[in-house]
Parts: C-alpha cells; structure tokens; sequence
C-alpha cells in the first residue's frame, strides 16, 4: 500500500508538472479560440453553452484544421479497411511463412480490428477528437481501459488540459497525471463505498450525489515489479488515484501497459508538449480575421454609408459607423448625400484569398485533396503521393511510435488477458510479432518500392531477349508475393511455400505417369511392328520353300 509520504510526493510532482505545463497555456488558448473553439478553455472560464466563436469572422483555420484530422483518419486509421496486421519480426525464420502461423496472425489481426470497429466503444469517435487536438493543439492523448462492466474495451480521448506529462531517458511519455472531477455518485459506483474519504462519505451520507470532487491519477513506471505476482500492485505500470484535498488513496492498482497514449505532432528540442501545423498557421489565421472583420466594416459603410449632414448649429465628432450622421456647413440648399469613406473591398478580398491558401498549405490540405485529380495520369498521382509522404513522413512515424503501436500492444495485452484472442499454434508461441502497417498512406509510402520493382521487370524483358540468364536472376514467385505484400494483400488469398511445393510435385507425378504412359504406348507399337515383319518374313520363307 502506497504510504502517505509517497502520496505528498506524488502531489508535489504533479503541482510541479503543472506549473512547467502552465508556460503553454495561453498559447493554447490563442489555438482554441481560432482552429478548436469547442475545445474546453486553458486560461479562460466560459460557462457551459456559451459562444466559443465571438472571435471568428471567418472559418477557414477551423475548417482546415477538421479536414487535415479527418484526412489522417481516413488515411490511417479508417474502420471500414484493414489498417494493420501483425507479423512474425523474423522474417528470416521458417515460421514466417507457416501456413498454420499466417492463419493465426490474420486472425488475431482481424479480432482486434472488430474490437476497433464495434459501435460500443465508440473508438471513430474519440479517434476523431484525438486527430483534431494532435493538429491543432500538437499533442493529444487517449485512454484505452480495461474491460469493466462489459466485455469491450473503452477508449477516450483526454483533453491536453487534464493532463501533465514526463519524458523518460529516451523521449518517451511514461508518467502521467491526469486531474479531473467526478461526482460522489460516480466515485461510489467506481470504487464503493470503503474507499471514501471522510469528506466525501459526508458528501455521500447526506446524498449530495452530484457535487463534484477533484481528483487526479497517477500513472508511471513502477520500480518495484514482480512478474511472477499477479496483483495489480506488482505490475509494471503503477496507478494510483488521489483525492488531493484530502490527500487520500481513492485506489491503487496498475497496468501490464502503459493506458495513456501521448503522441506529438512534432517536437522542439528540450520541449516535452508538441507542436503542431495550427501553430505555423496561427499569424495568417489571426491576420484572417482582421482583415475579414474591417472588410464587413468597409462593406456595411458601402451598403448604408455614413452621411452628409448640414450644419444645424451643433457640432459633434465625425460618424463613420454604417448610417452615422456627420453635419457640416454649408449654404443655403446644401442636401444631405454619403460620406464617401474610400474602403478598397479588391485588394481585402486579394488578401484574404491569399491567407486562406496559406492556411491550406500548412494544413497539407492542397495534399491531401487531389484538386482537379479527374484527368490526373497514374504517374502524376504516384508523384503527388510521394510529395505528400514527404511531408507527412515525420508526423506518420512519430504517430506510428507513439500512439498506434502503443495502442495496438496494449489491445492486444486487454484481449489476450481476457481470453478473446485464438490460440497461439505450438510454432509461433515463442515468437517475437511486429506491427505492419497497411493503411492506404503506409500502403503509399511502399508505392516508390513497388515502382522500382515493376520497372526492373520492364527492363529484364527485353534484354533476355538478348540473354536468356537475365530472366533466370529473378525469383518469380518471391516477387510476386512481395508485390502482393506490398499491396496489402491479405494472405489468405496467397499461396503458401508448402501448396506451391505440393503443386509441384502433383505436376511432376502428373508429368511423369504421361511419360511412362507414352513410353508404354511406344514399346507396344514397337512390338506390333516386330510382329509385324517376322510375320511377313514367315510367310516370305514359305513361299520360297514351295517355289
């Protein structure tokens, strides 16, 4: 049991995080209002409900923002394909290419996409608000929990403001610190009532259910693991909650994985939080609304400008609101008429159009929509492919090391545990897997070897033309089945070594009983013949003896 000394620490820890995260806050915010003003405030209280988008004239960073996330959702992570499979790491042993062991892989594979597809645990959802904070904010989090009241696996997408974060000697996010608030009814229906502290059973006796009650939870590597225990105070990822105003355990526990997944768009050196393709657009973003604010001003002044008034003896300040009144002096049958301003409405909207292609360009989104692609060739798409990788290529692996693979490992750690995934074949119970990537932009990303391997077959055939040894360098069926790989085949529907070698075998047998079949055929005519021609000579030899 975590001691109470540890628990202070623990508070020291997480008030010291904060502060350190507090540096980015107002950056945040600045974010917030422009690209995600749904997002819960940093530095501001709004009430529940209220407008989030009084400072957004025009919504071009909003817009931008949502399709680069649901560009990166469709790209990686799209529930209606196939994104990963899992892989034996050596690719080099015997097992790889076991029948029974690619069966099981597909299988499980297939398991953990159903558990990512099914419509309880919402996963397209939180993956959603996961997309929109790691490209506008820079860093995002998800929580992927245990099973607990049903059988599947919930997941949630954390906003950044609940979180505190440290890196371990690698750069990797291994501690967390998560403050939230629950209500005494729901913290009685997470842990009972033998885990209150005495404030909150007095909240709870005198059924005041729905008062909220700050808390925080702890997540970081335990020093201390024994792996041949099985409570959750011996596993490698601690976990403690923390009521902090009472500095009272509400729960310890851990976790065989880490359950947050903290990923970054890309990092600053010595920065631990992210940052991200908003941050590069926020100055053309904000620049946006300015000029999108004075160019309504200018246009309401055009449709009911201000006007020209005759002085009547009372002076005042000059009125250039839409419709103000400006008097001046003038002779007699002076009239009333505009106040002509000399608003330049072009040249705003010249601007505006060039900000918001700036505001594309950051978000990829000139990328990632083929714009005019109808009458695109093949070779312009693959080009366009390959610029868009280039890229992206950066982003791609970061979310790759920090966040799917993670998050992959950690479903495959719930199911198995939980007894939903096959059972392992004998052959590959001791084998290492892998994570391989067949979402349509890691299926992009091997294009550029695909194409150098079609045109090494282009170039082969014409010159074994000249040398029949040039064809006999390549190993057909290997290529093809790398191709095949490559394509995101499944292997199902790929031939193994052990049919090809059976195939083989059938054809030679086959081959050989026609053989001995045409030879058998060539004996007997050969002997009919004899018997042919001894019968002939007989009959010659006769004659001759009667003659």
């Amino acid at each position: 049991m975590i001691s109470q000394e540890q628990v202070v620490h623990l508070i020291k820890r997480k008030n010291k995080l904060k502060a350190q995260r507090s540096t980015w806050e107002s950056h945040w915010q600045d974010l917030t209002n422009f690209v995600l003003p749904n997002e819960a405030d940093f530095n501001t209280n709004r009430s529940k409900g209220a407008r989030r988008t009084t400072l957004v004239y025009d919504s071009t960073g909003i817009h931008a923002n949502e399709m680069l996330a649901a560009g990166l959702h469709g790209m990686l992570t799209n529930p209606a394909s196939n994104w990963f499979s899992l892989r034996i790491k050596d690719a080099q042993s015997n097992i790889a290419d076991n029948t029974e062991a690619k069966m099981w892989l597909e299988d499980t594979s297939n398991v953990i996409l159903a558990e990512l597809a099914a419509p309880d645990v919402a996963f397209p959802s939180h993956i959603h608000e996961y997309y929109l904070a790691l490209c506008s904010i820079g860093t995002a989090c998800m929580f992927v929990g245990e099973p607990t009241t049903r059988e599947g696996i919930s997941f949630r997408a954390i906003h950044i403001d609940e979180i505190m974060i440290a890196e371990n000697a690698d750069g990797i996010v291994d501690t967390v610190f998560r403050s939230f608030k629950m209500t005494v009814r729901q913290i009685v229906q997470k842990w009972g009532e033998n885990a209150l502290s005495p404030r909150i059973a007095q909240m709870y006796e005198k059924k005041d259910f729905d008062k909220d009650v700050e808390l925080f939870h702890c997540v970081y590597p335990r020093e201390e693991v024994n792996k041949n225990k099985k409570a959750a105070t011996m596993l490698p990822v601690a976990s403690v909650y923390v009521d902090e105003k009472d500095k009272h355990v509400l729960a310890e526990g851990g976790f065989d994985e880490m359950p947050y997944m903290v990923s970054r768009w890309s990092k600053s050196v010595g920065e631990v939080f992210g940052r991200s393709p908003a941050m590069t657009a926020l100055p053309d973003i904000k620049m946006l609304q300015e000029i999108m604010k004075t160019t309504i001003k200018a246009a309401q002044k055009i449709v009911d400008p201000p006007l020209l008034v005759p002085d009547d003896g009372v002076l005042g300040p000059v009125r250039t609101v839409p419709g103000g009144l400006n008097y001046y002096r003038a002779s007699s049958g002076a009239r009333i008429e505009p106040l002509l301003t000399g608003g330049n409405i072009p040249i705003s909207f010249e601007m505006m159009t060039d900000l918001r292609d700036r505001i594309r360009t950051t978000f990829f989104l000139d990328q990632l929509q083929f714009q005019g692609a109808p009458r695109m060739t093949a070779t312009e798409v693959v080009e366009r492919t390959e610029r868009t990788l280039r890229l992206l290529g950066p982003t791609l692996g970061r979310l790759q090391s920090e966040f799917l693979g993670p998050m992959i490992e950690r479903i495959f750690g719930v199911l198995s545990r939980a007894g939903r995934l096959p059972e392992p074949p004998e052959s590959i119970a001791e084998q290492e897997l892998k994570i391989e990537y067949v979402s349509p932009l890691a299926r992009a990303q091997r294009q550029t070897e695909t194409q150098g391997i079609m045109r090494t077959l282009e170039f082969v055939g014409p010159i074994a033309g000249m040398d029949p040894q040039a064809a006999q360098i390549i190993k057909g069926a290997d290529t093809v089945r790398h191709i095949a790989e490559l394509n995101g085949v499944p292997p199902m529907l790929l031939k193994s070594d052990e049919d090809l070698m059976e195939e083989a075998k059938a054809q030679q047998e086959a081959q050989a009983a026609q053989q001995q079949m045409m030879q058998g055929a060539e004996v007997m005519d050969m002997m009919q013949k004899g018997a042919n021609v001894a019968k002939t000579a007989g009959e010659a030899g006769l004659n001759l003896v009667q003659g």
